[in-house]
């Protein structure tokens, strides 16, 4: 019996995703982050700090007595590898070694 394709292509939003979004729209504090997502400040951070790791580069300024983070730049795309297998090769010659 084959396998249903039904699958739902919407997909809840991840809380991380929504925080990308929300430093991509503008500056937002860790107060603000937190409180949309109803979650801890340091949850908060810790969801910026994927981001980072993730490699979407993250500013933080001071304004208001608060430190805003916005995104500067989107996350670039990894290059893949030229060639497959790339590395020591294998050669069907025999070795040279010392005798």
């Amino acid at each position: 019996m084959p396998k249903s394709k039904d699958v739902a292509t919407d997909k809840p939003q991840t809380k991380k995703s929504r925080v990308q979004e929300m430093l991509t729209a503008g500056a937002v504090s860790v107060a603000e982050i937190a409180e949309q997502l109803s979650i801890s400040k340091q949850a908060a951070y810790s969801l910026i700090g994927d981001l980072k790791r993730g490699g979407v580069e993250i500013a933080g300024a001071v304004k208001d007595g608060a430190m805003r983070y916005s995104v500067t730049a989107p996350k670039r795309a990894k290059a893949k590898a030229a060639a497959f297998g790339k590395g020591a090769t294998v050669s069907a010659a025999p070795s040279e070694g010392k005798e």
